[in-house]
């Protein structure tokens, strides 16, 4: 009886060796052989979908006949952007060719001349109407070595259509007017200026109606000004009427045309805030 239980216990430490024998080869082909090639097999699938997301992006998974539809599609985008641009430019140029402002050289002694015949026609103009007007417009005649006498004179130029404008809009005074300092707008790889902004701060007595008059008249071809900053307030309790009304507004002035400029390609843009006008 004895002998017949340990020849079975015998049997069953053969199967069980043969068992743990055949789950350690088969461990060792796992870890040895097929976890390696699964490694091998994820990176691939990584490198695979990397290098479809590359392709997907440039657009070199696409047939010949959706790339030729897409290129129509932006040559047609292309030629809409380049007719808004024109459009606006159009709109929003004050200070056109002609006007010998945009490229040329301008010196010093040019700025002082064009300085005091503004000042003399402007005032001239404001005592016809009988409207106050500071004597000397924001700009100084002192003029340093090392300022540049076309950026001074485009502030006196965008002054003196501000001042035409309030004047014409016959309100009871202009209390100031100061021209602030010239902002650049640049795009593309090698960041060019391709806009010139000069913005002139202003401060005024009127009534409601000159408010909008001022409103509808600086949307107008040649009198266009970008309003960006506006206060107005009750000016004297003696006169309901009468408003104080402080404005900030721009000129533009564009120095290339797209063809000009070297612009690299983008993602459009989140919609942003209006400018202002």
């Amino acid at each position: 009886m004895n002998t017949w239980r340990l020849k079975n216990w015998s049997q069953r430490q053969q199967v069980l060796a043969v068992i743990l024998m055949a789950g350690a080869v088969l461990f060792a082909l796992w870890f040895f052989l097929l976890t390696p090639l699964n490694r091998r097999r994820a990176r691939l699938e990584r490198e695979i979908q990397n290098m479809r997301s590359q392709l997907a992006s440039k657009n070199y998974l696409l047939g010949e006949n959706v790339l030729r539809e897409k290129s129509r599609e932006a040559q047609k985008h292309n030629a809409d952007l380049r007719k808004e641009w024109e459009r606006m430019r159009s709109h929003l140029t004050v200070f056109t060719n002609q006007t010998g402002l945009a490229e040329s050289d301008i010196g010093h002694i040019d700025y002082k001349v064009a300085l005091y015949d503004v000042r003399r026609r402007l005032l001239q103009k404001s005592r016809d109407l009988k409207i106050s007007l500071p004597h000397d417009l924001g700009l100084d005649e002192a003029v340093r070595s090392n300022e540049d006498a076309r950026k001074l004179m485009l502030q006196l130029r965008s002054v003196e259509k501000l001042v035409d404008l309030a004047l014409d809009l016959k309100i009871d005074m202009l209390r100031d007017v100061m021209p602030l300092p010239p902002a650049l707008h640049a795009a593309g790889e090698q960041n060019e200026t391709f806009l010139e902004e000069y913005p002139v701060r202003i401060g005024f007595f009127g009534s409601l109606d000159n408010l909008y008059r001022l409103f509808h008249a600086v949307l107008q071809p040649g009198r266009t000004f970008a309003l960006r900053h506006l206060r107005v307030e009750t000016a004297s309790r003696n006169r309901p009427g009468l408003l104080d009304v402080r404005a900030e507004l721009s000129t533009f002035v564009f120095l290339k045309d797209p063809e000009e400029m070297n612009l690299a390609a983008r993602k459009p843009a989140a919609p942003g805030r209006p400018m202002g006008h």
